[in-house]
């Protein structure tokens, strides 16, 4: 029992030392711009504190980012902190499935260390986005579905409700945790258990209502229908699958998702998920694993109109736990030491190698190519920042200036700047058209009065603008560039 916990405590050290190490030379990413700076907006103005809804964003998340912003200051710290906080309780959540589902504290020690190495949870944790918070849920979901299908009592299904209502209020995907519900039935036991499979369904249908209960605070603000607008952004309704030719896409966006899934697990790993069947125990509860990640795969396919990887981050940690009860089982099957240590030895290589790039060299980390390019490499990616912020906080102490940024709503550098200098006596802000043809006259004027700094995003080459280049960064491995000028005072 002693040295199961000395591994807890070893693993709980690793989770926060990865999740913490190098995070604030982690560049911001634009949806960690934008959350953060509703955020902040939420801790300045209580009437603010459903502004998500604007964008059809549940407001979750961003409450909890006010919250602690309210210490810390600093609303992209504060997001990051809430996602590694998160990622915690999810550690905690999977310790405690594995251990309801197959009885065994090694399986759970075994499910948490694939977490804490597992690089799909390491960069979504270390990122001020909503999906660690909803990856929480879903694993907490399950559990907590399955405890209410074995003990069938009143105090499961409150507990249900609140995780069920947290889910919704987080992200409209909360809702596949409700639609899986029925699946914890696999392990009820029918023989003669009429009444307890009704007292099921009542109390699972109790937790349905009261999370209800809970989403319906968002019926406060008249942005509410802002969040049915946005899904169907994403998401074919049912009328839409025939005359978008869903069903044509589906077998290969199903590949698609699978794909980004083992790219993630590193294929070492997704490997065992073959070896489901190697032993006769517990096959019930390693379906039900696999459904919770196999039908929201499915769902996604189909209704998915735009895909994107970080969806499926809460549908694969069912896996974890899956995968580590086949390592134990194939223990057993080969019944040889040295293939079996090749395997892990395999599994831990691939894993940590993912990591240390992902910790390192981000822009060359083993990851789907359309993650590169939204963390690191492309216009999403706010490497330099920081240290542009750092440098025109300096030039507002000295004197005033005026910040120009390209983008209007929802840019990168215009979010940040609004983040940084909302509240900055010293700075006056401008915001413009992305990639413009020539400089703003009204910056032409302002240079004369005031220092005028523009931050380009997307623009790569002012060569004939009376600009003066103050500083440039280079976007992970990629040719696009971040760069700070200065507008000529006089114009020759």
């Amino acid at each position: 029992m002693l040295k199961k916990i000395i591994i807890l405590i070893f693993v709980s050290f690793l989770f926060f030392l990865l999740r913490f190490y190098n995070l604030q030379s982690q560049p911001i990413f634009v949806d960690e711009a934008i959350y953060a700076r509703w955020a902040q907006l939420g801790t300045y103005d209580a009437s603010l504190r459903l502004v998500s809804l604007v964008d059809g964003k549940q407001p979750l998340y961003i409450w909890l980012v006010s919250i602690l912003t309210t210490y810390l200051g600093n609303p992209l710290v504060a997001g990051r902190l809430v996602s590694i906080t998160a990622g915690f309780v999810t550690l905690i959540g999977l310790f405690l499935l594995s251990h309801e589902l197959f009885r065994s504290r090694w399986v759970s020690i075994v499910s948490v260390s694939l977490y804490v190495l597992y690089p799909f949870a390491l960069v979504l944790n270390r990122m001020a986005v909503y999906e660690s918070l909803i990856g929480m849920f879903t694993i907490w979901s399950l559990y907590i579905a399955i405890l209410l299908v074995r003990y069938t009592n009143l105090g499961a299904s409150l507990t249900l409700a609140l995780v069920l209502g947290g889910g919704l209020l987080t992200k409209s995907s909360g809702f596949i945790n409700i639609y899986l519900l029925p699946t914890p039935l696999l392990l009820f036991k029918f023989k003669k258990n009429f009444q307890k499979l009704l007292k099921y369904f009542t109390l699972a249908l109790l937790a349905v209502i009261v999370s209800f209960l809970y989403y319906s605070v968002l019926l406060l603000s008249d942005k509410y229908y802002m969040i049915a607008e946005k899904d169907a952004i994403f998401t074919y309704h049912l009328s839409e699958l025939l005359p978008y030719h869903a069903f044509d896409k589906w077998p290969g966006n199903i590949l698609q998702l699978i794909h980004w899934t083992f790219i993630y697990l590193t294929y070492p790993v997704a490997l065992l998920i073959v070896f489901s069947y190697t032993g006769k125990r517990y096959r019930k509860e390693k379906l039900l694993l696999l459904v919770w990640f196999i039908v929201p795969i499915l769902g996604t396919a189909l209704l998915g109109r735009l895909l994107n990887s970080r969806y499926i981050f809460p549908m694969t940690l069912s896996l974890l736990p899956l995968i580590a009860i086949n390592l134990k089982e194939l223990y057993f099957f080969f019944k040889n030491k040295i293939y079996y240590s090749l395997i892990a030895t395999a599994c831990i290589s691939f894993l940590t190698f993912s990591d240390y790039k992902i910790l390192t060299d981000m822009s060359h980390a083993p990851i789907p190519e359309p993650d590169l390019q939204q963390y690191v490499n492309s216009f999403s990616s706010g490497q330099g920042l920081k240290e542009i912020i750092a440098y025109l906080q300096e030039q507002a102490r000295k004197e005033q200036i005026l910040i120009a940024s390209e983008g209007i709503y929802g840019s990168l550098p215009t979010t940040v700047v609004e983040i940084y200098f909302a509240h900055n006596a010293q700075v006056e802000r401008y915001a413009f058209d992305i990639r413009p043809k020539r400089l703003s006259q009204q910056l032409h004027q302002k240079a004369q009065i005031k220092p005028v700094y523009i931050i380009f995003n997307e623009t790569q080459s002012v060569s004939k603008w009376p600009l003066k280049l103050v500083m440039r960064f280079k976007r992970g491995s990629g040719d696009l560039n971040l760069s700070l000028y200065k507008v000529h005072s006089r114009i020759d």
